[in-house]
């Protein structure tokens, strides 16, 4: 083993390969780079490489190691080279990877090979029946129709009208019939789109595969700063439900403080205090103030400024259904003990109408509270097993 004498510290190693694989264009930003070495995590929260460094500046996690190795043929010597010789390596490993990259992309191959064709006339008929139906037989029989006529064939003439029955079908709550029929149709290049990959996500998430859910969004996360902020919302919250499933009283009062701590950043984020992410918040927030009703680190916590916070967004927001802007609006209100609100939703649910899988998901969510909560006789609690009680009702309708 060469003396490690002069070696760069593993943090100053790390910062001059990101910032030149950055300057390379190979990767946009710092947090690309867990992804461009194919470093797998199910930990919604890490983002940042000093996540997988120690106080002293050196990798603590050998496998984190292992996989910046593989991914730029460093061999283990790599790390206790002088600091002149690390630094060359770096240089020319950099400078292969762009022009390997150059290379692969001098010739397009798609204008040989389409990747994407238009939906046809015959596809959109079919499209518009199935958004239509109603009933669950109905909507098996189309599908065995579909699959039958050759149209849920995986070829690539087909990929655009299975990305569009894929949301018409997570609209209609059947997130079976999408896991076992329509996205093992999908080819590569549809299969890591993101509307498809949101959606997949989404749909494990309401199966209850909240682990493979978050893992996903997680991936998703990038800088369009509205999208960014629903995407760790999502993210956190099949995180919460994995959570909350799965820990008992003593292990929530060790958990849900960093829960609180990411939502709460996450509202804050660029002073836009998304709805989406504020109802979680309170959602939380109201948790711990039941469970834990001494815990002075909650009591100081304003609900109802969480709520004034995040109300204009329920106005402006462009990002999700009408239906989810309106029932966060009388989520809030139950949260906050509000009179009046169960007679609202009454009213909407007869006026709107809104889709059964839309409303199931709500009980869910309500349920997963009260579950949680441990506090039959709690105000609060009290307001949420009585708004169930509507919704499920307008369900077994």
């Amino acid at each position: 083993m060469i003396d490690a004498v002069g070696s760069l510290k593993h943090t100053e190693f790390l910062k001059i390969l990101v910032s030149s694989m950055i300057d390379a264009d190979i990767i946009s930003y710092k947090k690309e780079f867990l992804a461009f070495i194919h470093f797998p995590t199910d930990k919604y929260y890490i983002q940042r490489l000093s996540s997988w460094l120690n106080r002293s500046g050196e990798i603590q996690d050998r496998q984190f190691r292992i996989a910046i190795e593989n991914r730029f043929g460093f061999t283990e010597e790599i790390w206790d080279l002088p600091t002149t010789l690390q630094k060359l390596n770096i240089k020319q490993t950099v400078k292969q990877i762009k022009e390997s990259i150059a290379s692969e992309n001098s010739l397009d191959i798609h204008e040989l090979i389409p990747i994407e064709y238009p939906i046809t006339t015959k596809q959109k008929m079919l499209l518009d029946e199935f958004k239509n139906l109603k009933k669950q037989e109905e909507i098996e029989d189309k599908i065995d129709e579909l699959t039958s006529i050759g149209h849920l064939d995986q070829k690539i003439e087909n990929q655009e009208f299975i990305a569009v029955l894929l949301e018409h079908a997570y609209n209609k709550g059947l997130y079976h019939i999408i896991v076992e029929f329509i996205l093992p149709k999908l080819l590569y290049n549809y299969r890591c789109q993101t509307r498809v990959l949101k959606l997949e996500a989404h749909t494990l998430g309401s199966l209850e595969n909240y682990g493979t859910a978050k893992h996903i969004l997680s991936k998703l996360i990038h800088e369009n700063v509205i999208e960014n902020i629903n995407l760790r919302t999502s993210a956190i919250s099949n995180h919460k439900r994995d959570m909350l499933n799965g820990q008992n009283q003593e292990e929530l009062k060790e958990s849900l403080p960093l829960l609180i701590e990411h939502y709460t950043y996450t509202h804050k984020l660029d002073n836009i205090y998304s709805y989406y992410t504020g109802i979680n918040l309170l959602y939380m927030v109201t948790l711990v103030q039941i469970l834990f009703p001494k815990d002075k680190r909650y009591m100081t916590i304003d609900r109802q400024e969480i709520y004034n916070k995040s109300k204009p967004s329920l106005k402006i927001d462009k990002t999700h259904n009408d239906y989810y802007v309106t029932m966060s609006g009388f989520e809030f209100q139950l949260l906050l003990n509000r009179e009046g609100v169960l007679e609202k939703i009454e009213s909407f649910l007869a006026n709107h109408e809104p889709h059964a899988s839309l409303v199931e998901r709500t009980v869910r969510q309500m349920r997963l509270f009260i579950a949680a909560a441990e506090a039959d006789k709690h105000t609060t609690v009290l307001l949420f097993k009585k708004a169930t009680e509507i919704l499920e009702g307008y369900i077994s309708i």
